[in-house]
């Protein structure tokens, strides 16, 4: 059985917990389970093939997927009862994303099978925040190798997992979907304060003095919204503010107005994460 996990990390805490739950997920189902683990950006939705069960994971924005991952789902190939799993990483509240990325999921014939929240460092507001200050200390210091959200996670995957190994069928375990896909009324008023504090930071993005024109941000930009001209990154307005190039940038130079200035970088849980890997060459 091939079980494929596909993701979207801006700033590496997708990326961890992917392969977090994949590492977990072969000890535990070895040698019945084969796992194949890749960023959106590097598996074409249409071409998708070759597996049995799927996994996917995104970060939350705005209680929801990112609208790029939402696009790549709605794109993927049918699912044909396959069944299916989701995870989102938050460094608040997810309220209803997993649920509703299940339901996109279930559009695209997928047999919906479970799926979590993982509460990790919120890399946005950590941006904004003193690198000495405490909640820089908490989320450095913060136990990686042992995520209890991650764990709750593995055990119903793994529970499934083995009822599928065993000969249970994908509908045996479908997971009931309430159909209220448009979340409660403390998900719209997330989204729409998200939306705010995205409009206005989305705005006020530039490098500074101390960009070295290395490149990074534009290779890296899971969107192609930077563009080097004259040796210096101009943003166009297709940002979604998954803050890949702020927190990647080799000198700190790439800010939101002044209020990133001097403050904390996010390099991933255990500090190296990389970006250029998220992306193929050719995109």
């Amino acid at each position: 059985m091939k079980l494929q996990i596909l993701y979207f990390s801006g700033t590496g805490n997708t990326d961890y917990v992917a392969h977090y739950l994949a590492h977990h997920l072969a000890q535990i189902a070895e040698p019945s389970l084969e796992i194949d683990l890749r960023p959106i950006e590097w598996q074409p939705a249409h071409q998708l093939e070759g597996f049995d069960l799927l996994a996917v994971g995104f970060p939350v924005y705005a209680a929801n997927s990112p609208g790029l991952f939402q696009d790549y789902l709605d794109a993927l190939v049918p699912g044909k009862g396959r069944g299916a799993f989701a995870f989102c990483t938050k460094g608040a509240y997810a309220g209803g994303a997993v649920q509703r990325t299940l339901q996109r999921l279930a559009a695209r014939s997928y047999v919906p099978l479970g799926g979590g929240s993982v509460i990790m460092p919120g890399t946005d507001g950590l941006a904004m925040i003193s690198q000495d200050s405490w909640l820089a200390r908490k989320a450095l210091a913060k136990d990686y190798n042992h995520l209890q959200d991650a764990d709750r996670l593995l055990d119903g995957m793994a529970t499934a997992i083995e009822r599928l190994i065993r000969g249970d069928s994908t509908e045996a375990l479908r997971l009931p979907l309430s159909p209220r896909a448009r979340g409660t009324w403390l998900d719209q008023l997330w989204a729409w304060s998200y939306r705010l504090a995205e409009g206005y930071a989305r705005d006020r993005l530039y490098a500074g003095n101390g960009c070295t024109a290395c490149g990074l941000c534009e290779q890296i930009c899971p969107v192609q919204n930077i563009e080097l001209r004259n040796g210096h990154p101009q943003f166009a307005s297709r940002c979604i503010l998954c803050l890949r190039c702020l927190h990647a940038c080799p000198q700190a130079a790439i800010q939101i107005g002044r209020l990133t200035v001097g403050k904390f970088r996010w390099r991933g849980p255990k500090g190296d994460f990389q970006p250029l890997k998220m992306r193929p060459r050719e995109a």
